[in-house]
């Protein structure tokens, strides 16, 4: 049989209808682009849709915060907050280079291989300004692009007292704010270290904005006799920290009443001041009153001599934050000089958990730091510590206003009369440095007031009893002439 063979099937292509000429002139005039933009133009008349706008936190600008550490005593500083103080970088600069292989996670800058062989400086400032000096140019790239820089430095040595100069010289063109923080020796290092470091700190204060002095004879009234000596140095790492992370906190965390960076550059602004900084959390009925209590106590800050001339100061709680406790703080705080620029913020922190927590910065004009220093008495605290030879009580009565009483006048002798002065109410060296006269006195009562006015040593003391002993002898002799006899002797 034949096999049939498909024939393929056909295919109609339909053939493109002509246009007339007047559906071309139409076509050329509706374009595809046209139609889009009809669209388009349409849409936007509608309504748009209500969108919640959500303002990012990380558009808020930021403010850059360098620490750094210079020396062993600032690098260890440096390191322990560098643990927990957050929203800052930090950098140790020692010319030491096992002190900073010890100082792990934190950035460093060895200098001064050239000079000191990879070793420190001992006490020899000029060594230090010589290594600094060689690196300056260098150390400026550590200011670009930061708002403030802390320097942190143990002066007495040679790269806290030199080295640190140099490096705050090298910020002269940075426009950011300059911090220093400061520690001073101890009394038992000698009075070398301590002529190093009051030279040094007068000559600092000149080129920084603020700064902060800790001497170290201070930790005795926050420790005890039982506190190990690493613990106790601790207790001022921790006391640092915890103030300068309440102060970053401001200008970071948004409150009800805000506290941004503009606020701290102004309280900071200016050259050679010095600031007080302290943050007190309390809690409790009172705890209004007791942040009242300690808002103007660190004891481990110098603030001798200082006049607030710009306060600063954050309040910060949670739910139950009342108005009244916030306005008895900052009248307290407000009261100490009304003069004062004063610029506060008013902040929730749910973690507080019923606390209050107050941070308070204070700047202002001071006397000069040797001056300062010198003048303030930094005993250990005697609460706590009693030394074996404990210094005797000052005697009150030498303190008290005196009053010099004339001793009633004797009867006039051959018509001239005894004239005392009138009664005069002073301090006893006011009595020295006047140099009153006193004139046709009893010799007697001019001998008491010496007595009294004049601080004698042993050797005078001895004489003055000598002399005691001598006239008494002088008078029992003369006791035993008889009176007839005495009265001629008298007459010759």
């Amino acid at each position: 049989m034949a096999v049939k063979k498909n024939k393929p099937k056909k295919v109609l292509v339909k053939k493109p209808v002509k246009k007339t000429a007047a559906q071309k002139k139409i076509a050329k005039k509706i374009t595809p682009e046209k139609v889009e933009n009809k669209v388009e133009v349409a849409e936007t008349q509608k309504t748009p849709p209500k969108q919640n706008f959500v303002f990012s936190p990380e558009a808020l600008f930021k403010a850059k915060i360098k620490v750094i550490g210079i020396g062993g005593g600032g690098g260890s500083i440096v390191s322990e907050i560098g643990k927990s103080l957050e929203k800052a970088t930090f950098l140790i600069a020692d010319t030491d280079i096992r002190a900073l292989k010890k100082r792990n996670g934190i950035k460093h800058f060895w200098f001064g291989e050239e000079l000191t062989h990879g070793l420190g400086t001992g006490v020899n400032v000029e060594l230090a300004e010589n290594a600094a000096s060689q690196v300056k140019e260098k150390f400026k790239e550590v200011f670009v692009g930061q708002d403030i820089v802390i320097f942190i430095a143990c002066l007495g040595g040679g790269l806290g007292s030199g080295a640190t100069q140099i490096f705050i010289d090298a910020a002269k063109e940075f426009n950011g704010i300059t911090l220093g923080i400061f520690t001073l020796p101890f009394k038992f290092e000698g009075k070398n270290k301590s002529r190093i470091a009051l030279n040094a700190l007068k000559i600092l204060r000149q080129s920084l904005n603020v700064s902060l002095v800790i001497p170290n004879e201070k930790i005795f009234k926050v420790i005890d006799e039982n506190t190990p000596i690493t613990e106790a140095f601790s207790m001022v790492n921790k006391n640092l920290t915890g103030s300068l992370e309440s102060l970053i906190d401001l200008i970071y965390n948004p409150g009800i009443i805000n506290i941004d960076f503009a606020d701290l550059k102004a309280i900071l602004r200016g050259k050679g001041n010095q600031a007080f900084l302290n943050t007190v959390e309390e809690f409790g009925k009172d705890r209004a009153e007791k942040t009242c209590e300690k808002a103007f106590i660190n004891p481990l800050l110098q603030a001798h001599g200082f006049t607030a001339d710009n306060i600063l100061f954050n309040i910060a709680g949670s739910e139950n934050l009342s108005m009244f406790e916030v306005e008895k703080i900052s009248r307290h705080i407000s009261e100490l000089n009304p003069k004062a620029k004063i610029i506060f913020g008013i902040s929730k922190n749910p973690k507080l958990k019923g606390k209050i927590k107050t941070t308070i910065l204070m700047t202002g004009a001071g006397v000069d730091g040797a001056k300062e220093i010198i003048s303030e008495k930094t005993q250990p605290d005697t609460k706590n510590i009693e030394p074996k030879t404990a210094p005797k009580k000052q005697n009150k009565k030498n303190h008290k206003p005196s009053i010099i009483k004339p001793k009633k006048p004797k009867k006039e002798k051959e018509g001239v009369p005894l004239n005392f002065p009138e009664p005069v109410q002073m301090e006893p060296s006011e009595a020295l440095q006047n140099k009153i006269e006193i004139e046709d006195m009893d010799l007697a009562l001019a001998t008491d007031i010496s007595k009294r006015n004049v601080r004698r040593n042993g050797l005078d003391i001895k004489k003055a009893q000598e002399d005691e002993e001598k006239k008494r002898h002088d008078q029992e002799r003369e006791w035993e002439i008889p009176a007839f006899l005495r009265r001629v002797k008298y007459k010759s």
